[in-house]
């Protein structure tokens, strides 16, 4: 494994809240927050051999943290930069000694093939195992490490889809949840794509179709599902994916969209835990998103769960168009009871700015843990971090982009599906000058206790 020498560096922020009550109840507070720690930054540079001078990163991607505060993130990822760079990887960093090491790179080979991993991008981890997407927007593989073990191929160009008897020729990305990974994959036949989700067993060394293009599905009733989500969730209590009817995704009008999944029991057998006549309709295609005004939900892909909780930054392009970012947005949230809320949207007023403007939309990525959504809030020319405590219906603010870390003024954040560990917060920062790390932040405000048990120890050292 590839060291990087170790780095600490403390850094504060402080941050002046104006603490006014929101619509509907919702009590705005300010996190305090207290960017405490770095974890890596572009000041540091990675030693790939047999390079003697290190390589500096350029960007930073997905920072998840476990109970112990370490960080597993992607380096150099290519989303940014085609084809990779150098450095392109996936990293964790250790808390207890400020230790950065590589877990694979780009110039690794592949377990498969043999030949240099290339594009590393995707990551997603349960802490004891993680997975990635290996290539371009096409991709040519899913891969993943599980409980520290070897690095293996989930899916690749050689893999025959099953059910279909042909070559995968197309990947988007992977969740994973103990041995089990979902993600979604493409074989051709005849010139035709035929998209679909795939379960991968690792304890069976199994692989197995969840549904695809070609099949009617009852829970949708007995239509084909398209457009469905690039990036689907899987974790101890649900596997998500978002879809929209296949006849209206072939077309050009605005696609209705809905939300789907499978409950997801300890010890039961997935082909029956995952079975078509078990799957159920979270959100019915078209859905009136609460508090809209009679918007239809046609937007809204990146599900995430933790403990039965499920957010989405939603969207309805109701008299827009079916591409780009929707005319309307909002925080949408499915409480263990079935029922969807919306904590705030694009006619919320920004209650930190507090000068009669509205956000203007939401990242597509949210975070979810311990009853908790993190997520990022636009305005003109504007962003900024929250997290919504669910049971106390609070809004704490983070930070936004009049932040500024050591003379140098932030221009936007990342966080991951779960950055969040009792009042430590784990983001990425990108600063006006091209610069970015990750950091490490506390939120001494944010009520909170841990819940989630990372298998932190069982990634490989």
């Amino acid at each position: 494994m590839n060291q990087i020498s170790p780095k600490t560096l403390v850094l504060t922020s402080i941050l002046a809240v104006t603490c006014a009550s929101l619509v509907h109840g919702i009590e705005l507070r300010d996190a305090g927050t207290v960017v405490d720690t770095t974890v890596i930054d572009t000041d540091y540079g990675v030693q790939i051999q047999p390079v003697e001078a290190a390589i500096p990163f350029k960007n930073f991607r997905y920072p998840f943290v476990d109970d112990q505060e370490n960080v597993l993130f992607i380096g150099n990822d290519p989303f940014c930069y085609t084809p990779a760079i150098k450095g392109n990887g996936i990293y964790r960093s250790y808390a207890a000694d400020g230790r950065v090491e590589s877990l694979v790179i780009q110039d690794d080979p592949a377990p498969d093939d043999g030949r240099p991993m290339g594009a590393i991008l995707g990551l997603r981890t349960d802490f004891r195992s993680y997975v990635f997407h290996r290539g371009g927007d096409s991709g040519t593989g899913i891969y993943g490490s599980f409980s520290g073990g070897p690095l293996v191929t989930i899916a690749g160009l050689k893999t025959v889809a099953p059910g279909i008897g042909v070559k995968f020729s197309w990947f988007w990305y992977a969740d994973v949840c103990g041995d089990l990974v979902v993600f979604n994959g493409s074989p051709q036949t005849h010139g035709d794509w035929i998209n679909g989700l795939y379960l991968y067993d690792h304890g069976r060394k199994k692989l197995s179709c969840l549904l695809d293009t070609n099949r009617a599905i009852p829970a949708a009733g007995g239509i084909r599902l398209g457009d469905i989500s690039p990036q689907p969730r899987l974790d101890k209590s649900w596997l998500l994916f978002a879809a929209s009817s296949y006849t209206d995704a072939a077309g050009d009008q605005v696609l209705k969209k809905g939300y789907f999944g499978w409950q997801v029991t300890e010890g039961e057998d997935p082909e029956k835990m995952f079975s078509l006549d078990r799957l159920k309709v979270l959100a019915p295609m078209g859905m009136e998103i609460p508090e809209s005004g009679g918007l239809p939900l046609t937007s809204g892909s990146n599900l995430m769960s933790d403990g039965g909780l499920i957010a989405v930054a939603a969207g309805s392009t109701a008299n827009g168009t079916r591409v780009g970012i929707p005319k309307w947005q909002a925080i949408c949230i499915r409480t263990t009871d079935g029922v969807w809320h919306n904590p705030v949207d694009t006619n919320t007023l920004n209650p930190i700015l507090n000068d009669g403007s509205y956000f203007t939309g939401f990242n597509k990525w949210v975070g979810v843990d311990d009853g908790k959504v993190i997520f990022r809030a636009y305005g003109q020319n504007y962003e900024a971090l929250y997290v919504y405590d669910v049971a106390a219906e609070a809004l704490y603010f983070v930070a936004d982009t009049r932040l500024m870390i050591h003379d140098k003024q932030v221009a936007s954040f990342e966080t991951s599906g779960h950055p969040l560990v009792g009042n430590r917060l784990a983001m990425m920062l990108y600063f006006t000058d091209g610069t970015a790390g990750e950091y490490l932040a506390t939120l001494p405000k944010l009520t909170t206790k841990i819940v989630r048990h990372a298998h932190a120890a069982a990634l490989p050292r």
